[in-house]
């Protein structure tokens, strides 16, 4: 049988190690909330310099051929007191006479922690659950102007495959 001091012993180290556990999870969770910090300011900074550009580019052209694309981008800033951002900037042709296009006329790129950017192929309005084919993780730092140029050429393709 254990004396009292054991006992109590063993009740002392336990709770020294939960509080330790507690003290190494809060210092896990601020070095998470810095990390996704970095990776937002990074990801907005893609957007903003390679992503939008790319695709304000082909829709200024396409406008001169008489096509109306759209370019949607949702501006979330990064602050640390808020919930993880949705940085997702994307470009759309609108739907043909047909209602239901069997090809994607939209592509997303949708900045996901901490691998990089979810690019997806969707119909209008449809989100990366809805995504035709498979969803293609790339690191921000593999997203090129010529990855954005080939992506929007893809829908403006399908939308004059599906005219």
């Amino acid at each position: 049988m254990r004396s009292e001091r054991e006992i109590l012993e063993f009740i002392r180290q336990a709770l020294r190690e939960k509080d330790e556990a507690r003290r190494v999870e809060q210092i896990r969770r601020l070095e998470e909330v810095e990390q996704k910090k970095v990776f937002y300011q990074a990801a907005r900074a893609v957007l903003t310099h390679v992503v939008l550009p790319g695709m304000t580019r082909v829709h200024n052209l396409s406008a001169q051929a008489g096509l109306r694309a759209a370019i949607g981008d949702t501006g979330d800033f990064y602050l640390p007191d808020q919930a993880d951002p949705t940085l997702v900037a994307k470009f759309a042709m609108p739907l043909p006479n047909k209602a239901t296009p069997d090809l994607p006329l939209c592509v997303s790129f949708k900045a996901v922690f901490p691998q990089g950017f979810a690019v997806y192929y969707t119909d209008v309005d449809k989100s990366q659950a809805d995504a035709k084919g498979t969803v293609e993780e790339v690191a921000l730092e593999d997203v090129t102007p010529e990855m954005v140029e080939d992506s929007v050429l893809r829908v403006l393709r399908n939308h004059l495959h599906e005219m």
